[in-house]
């Protein structure tokens, strides 16, 4: 009766003990402090499962450490998440670590909001090893780096293309379909109820059940397309408007007439009542889905899909964008060394490399891209399909980052460019209207001063 006593003695106090160290945020196993840290990020359902289970690993491979997640669900206009920073950093609750919108990343940095990063990159070996686009800075200070090197693909239907007669799409960036031959393509593979396609009589463009191409349409998907035409949006340094170039007008309006001229293309805004474009991808109303190369991770996923990646239509010349969102370290993380080993171990391919073979990213460090068997570490699988290097490696060659360090882009885009484009993409304005008037207004705001 005693030894029981005794035995039940010596568990209550083992109980009491690992409650108080967990109460304390210590090791149970070696009584040291655990450091915790919050992660924020947002993206897809799938994304977040990616992401945690690489948190996970970090725990793992880091027991002092505790990672908490700060998950903002879809996002992709950043809307949600820059009004959570602007709550968190009034009442200076920011998180330790984590993905920080790249139109809001400068005018963040110089307000001192996040911890300059040199020294760690120079101690740690990391200056040389990572693409050169990899590194944003302001006046030789590096504050964050992009989280994946990330671009725009055309997805396809292999199947779909094949039922409407349509050959599969050339591979290589510099040999795609013209923008004339890919606009032709899409009215075979566009068809109504009855049958019948665009351009044929009787044709009722109210009751389409196959559509030829969806694309994402946001600040950073617009750019190849203007690219590809000579166009764009704000001039390098800053301090003019071109989106009503010519160039630029003339790009735009050829997408607008996807939607409503040549009617191939659904418009997704609000009360569409169309699936998602992965969904009509995969249930064959959708021959073609140009978006960001993220979506492979949702894409390589559905097994009973034939699908392909097509290189981007030319209008002048190829053209492609560099963009991501951004990793940071919070300057107020009361754990510095903490936070950057998880920032480094998120950039490191050899420490996350589901998050690459899934299809979620591309790398950012160099030897992923020149290192033939490192490269075949993340590409060589069922996920990444036939013409992949073709079609997305080898056009970023030829790509340009998103211009995100331009001073005030964001309000730029959110204030005069989106109103304009929606205004475009649902047919009340044409292209040269819309965008001459979102230009002019955008010289008079007084918000063209130069680039960070």
């Amino acid at each position: 009766m005693r030894r029981t006593k005794i035995i039940v003695a010596i568990a209550m106090f083992t109980m009491f003990i690992a409650a108080n160290a967990i109460a304390s945020g210590k090791s149970e196993e070696t009584g040291a402090k655990v450091i915790k840290l919050t992660y924020v990020y947002w993206g897809s359902t799938a994304e977040d499962l990616a992401v945690k289970a690489a948190l996970k690993n970090f725990e793992a491979a880091n027991p002092g450490i505790k990672v908490k997640t700060l998950y903002l669900p879809g996002d992709l206009d950043g809307a949600s998440y820059n009004a959570k920073m602007k709550s968190m950093a009034a009442s200076n609750t920011l998180p330790d670590v984590g993905y920080f919108r790249p139109e809001e990343f400068g005018n963040y940095a110089v307000k001192d909001y996040f911890l300059e990063l040199n020294s760690f990159i120079k101690r740690d070996g990391m200056n040389t090893s990572y693409l050169p686009q990899t590194w944003l800075s302001i006046a030789g200070k590096t504050y964050g780096a992009y989280t994946a090197a990330e671009c725009q693909v055309m997805f396809y239907n292999k199947k779909v293309l094949a039922d409407a007669g349509v050959s599969m799409p050339p591979a290589k960036y510099d040999e795609a379909w013209s923008w004339d031959e890919f606009a032709t393509n899409l009215k075979k593979i566009t068809v109504d109820k009855n049958g019948k396609h665009p351009g044929d009589a009787g044709f009722d463009p109210k009751n389409i059940t196959r559509y030829g191409v969806a694309y994402d349409l946001w600040s950073a998907m617009y750019y190849p397309t203007l690219w590809s035409n000579g166009g764009g949006v704000i001039s390098d340094d800053g301090k003019s408007v071109i989106i009503d170039s010519p160039e630029s007008i003339q790009a735009i309006q050829r997408l607008a007439d996807l939607i409503n001229k040549d009617h191939v293309m659904p418009y997704m805004g609000g009360g569409s009542g169309l699936p998602a474009p992965s969904v009509m991808l995969a249930n064959g109303q959708l021959g073609f889905w140009v978006t960001g190369q993220w979506a492979l991770l949702e894409i390589g996923a559905m097994k009973d899909l034939p699908f392909g990646v097509a290189a981007l239509p030319i209008q002048k010349k190829p053209a492609q964008i560099y963009l991501s969102g951004v990793n940071v370290v919070f300057k107020s993380t009361k754990n510095p060394e903490a936070a950057w080993k998880l920032q480094k171990w998120m950039m490191d391919p050899s420490k996350t490399l589901d998050l690459y073979t899934s299809g979620l990213w591309m790398p950012t460090k160099s030897s992923y891209y020149t290192d033939p068997a490192t490269l075949k570490e993340w590409t060589d699988n069922s996920v990444h399909p036939a013409g992949y290097k073709e079609a997305i490696l080898d056009s970023m060659k030829v790509a340009k980052t998103e211009p995100v360090m331009i001073k005030n882009i964001n309000q730029i885009w959110g204030d005069y460019l989106n109103p304009a484009f929606e205004s475009i993409w649902i047919g009340q304005s044409r292209a040269d209207k819309a965008l001459k008037e979102a230009a002019d207004k955008i010289r008079k705001s007084g918000l063209l001063i130069g680039v960070y």
